[in-house]
């Protein structure tokens, strides 16, 4: 015996649509900077600066470069690295013999693996212990 569902042939309600091996919730919102938190460590040599950014949606890896991630109005040198979370929603940008106590964060070109584009993002006076969440200080 076939259910009514079933006749009429309508798909099983899901609750995630399988994504680059993921589940997504269907109805998620914008693409967007949901967190930033910043924290400076050092170990005697080095000076490090970590300023970790969390996604609304599941990053794409490859339009995160040093042309497209801008540090006080300059595209990143050799000193500044990128590391992505597991899950694909953050990134961690480490800044190596970091030099000046603020700084000024622009995202240019960032997109989802979905395809949506971030549009153009710009943090300003991020120092040590700095920590944004959602459109509040």
């Amino acid at each position: 015996m076939m259910s009514l569902a079933q006749e009429k042939n309508i798909p099983p309600k899901r609750d995630y649509v399988p994504y680059h091996g993921m589940r997504v919730k269907p109805n998620q919102q914008e693409f967007m900077v949901n967190v930033l938190t910043a924290q400076k460590n050092s170990n005697g040599e080095n000076a490090l600066m970590e300023i970790t950014l969390r996604f609304s949606m599941p990053i794409d890896p490859r339009t995160v470069t040093p042309a497209s991630v801008l540090l006080n109005g300059e595209k990143c040198g050799s000193n500044v690295f990128f590391h992505f979370g597991r899950r694909g929603e953050s990134v961690r940008i480490t800044i190596v013999n970091a030099q000046e106590e603020t700084f000024y964060l622009k995202l240019e070109g960032v997109e989802s693996y979905k395809g949506d584009k971030l549009a153009e993002t710009e943090f300003e006076n991020i120092q040590d212990g700095t920590e944004i969440i959602k459109g509040r200080l």
